[in-house]
């Protein structure tokens, strides 16, 4: 588990924040049950690989004046332009306590799906589980190489370990195959 350090934030606010950011810092905030929230500032270069490296589930440590937290990076928040991180909201964790975190869902086998005009459409591209915090899975990965038309994927149909639950309706369309009707070029000319 990575470890960073950090600094609580004397002063909060719109001002602040983008002074933090000028000074290669990222402003986020902890929060969790039986704690104040903490405003903290994070080092951009430090969030920057620890994001790229754990993702947005990632669970961390972190030194506020000596203290330690675990904490899990709970939402990133970037800039609509720059796609560079402007805020990031973590939740304190513990090891044994049971927590609900969105996984992505990676649809393996696309490539032989999509041909010949066949569409492949992913209505979910996440799914929230329940599991222990020291046990979230990076991702959940689903063969669909051998779909055909009319075949659906939903979250009823998936097989998951014992360590997590998953919180979404299990009627929810995960992915779907269609062809398509007509091409563009038959719709211009009509």
């Amino acid at each position: 588990m990575q470890s960073i350090t950090s600094e609580l934030r004397n002063n909060v606010g719109k001002n602040d924040s983008h002074r933090l950011r000028f000074d290669g810092y990222i402003p986020s905030v902890i929060y969790g049950k039986g704690m104040n929230t903490l405003p903290v500032k994070i080092d951009k270069r430090e969030m920057d690989t620890l994001v790229r490296n754990y993702g947005s589930n990632g669970i961390i440590q972190i030194n506020i004046g000596g203290e330690e937290h675990t904490v899990l990076i709970k939402e990133v928040q970037r800039d609509p332009v720059t796609k560079e991180i402007i805020h990031v909201d973590m939740q304190k964790v513990s090891y044994d306590q049971r927590i609900h975190v969105k996984v992505p869902i990676v649809l393996v086998g696309k490539r032989n799906v999509e041909k010949s005009g066949i569409i492949l459409q992913q209505q979910l591209k996440d799914v929230e589980v329940e599991c222990f915090a020291g046990s979230i899975p990076k991702k959940l990965e689903f063969d669909i190489s051998n779909f055909t038309i009319g075949d659906t994927l939903k979250v009823a149909d998936m097989e998951f370990s014992e360590e997590f639950s998953i919180i979404a309706d299990p009627q929810s369309v995960i992915a779907s195959v269609a062809t398509a009707e007509k091409t563009v070029d038959e719709v211009v000319e009509e």
